[in-house]
């Protein structure tokens, strides 16, 4: 995943991005933050997905939020 698809997947379920400050020599780390809406009688859920890159972090929050949206999905 690009950092622009990254970026507008993110827009799309409304999520965020973050990293860390570069104090050291340290590469960047990145985390994105996604939520899974409540569905019925079931609380909604919070994804947070670290990776090396915008990129990393955020297909990572995405396999994540599919494999969940497909779990409420099939109970409907």
């Amino acid at each position: 995943m690009t950092n622009s698809e990254a970026l507008t997947w993110l827009q799309e379920v409304d999520g965020r991005l973050y990293r860390t400050k570069k104090k050291s020599a340290k590469p960047d780390a990145w985390v994105a933050v996604v939520r899974v809406p409540r569905t019925g009688a079931r609380a909604g859920k919070l994804i947070i997905a670290l990776g090396e890159s915008a990129g990393e972090a955020t297909s990572a929050a995405e396999d994540t939020w599919r494999t969940l949206w497909n779990d409420l999905s099939n109970m409907h």
